[in-house]
């Protein structure tokens, strides 16, 4: 009677009661290769992100809006007296060249962010580049931020 009404003996009969089969275990898949960032700023030596956006946009902006006799007239292109090539990282720049040098105007100073200490912003010719007022040595450069 237990056989017709589904007892315990009924359930052995015809059932394979094997233990289900092992599932394959997935190879570990190397990640997605992302796109590689670019090499770390040192904030203290160099200018941030930031900096490197808003100073070209700024000199932009403000070329645009002049007319056009006024162009060259605040910001010349030329290297001032005393720099016969464009300074590049590392050089060092006397004094009396650092005092002929522009500093950045006033409106894009205040969008930036505080300057490092002991360090500088300043435009020559084209470029704008970041000095350590103790030692005169270029630390970094924007270049062709003014066109």
């Amino acid at each position: 009677m237990a056989a017709l009404l589904g007892g315990p003996a009924a359930m052995g009969q015809g059932v394979n009661l094997a233990p289900p089969a092992p599932i394959p275990m997935q190879q570990p898949s190397a990640p997605a290769t992302a796109p590689q960032p670019t090499a770390a700023i040192d904030e203290n030596v160099a200018f941030n992100h930031t900096e490197r956006w808003l100073i070209p946009r700024y000199f932009s902006n403000v070329r645009g809006n002049q007319s056009h006799a006024s162009r060259a007239k605040k910001y010349q292109r030329a290297l001032p007296k005393g720099i016969e090539k464009m300074p590049q990282k590392g050089d060092v720049l006397s004094p009396g060249v650092v005092a002929s040098l522009h500093r950045l105007p006033g409106p894009l100073l205040r969008d930036l962010p505080a300057a490092r200490p002991d360090t500088e912003r300043l435009v020559v010719g084209t470029d704008i580049i970041m000095l350590r007022r103790s030692s005169g040595e270029v630390l970094d450069i924007i270049h062709k931020a003014i066109e």
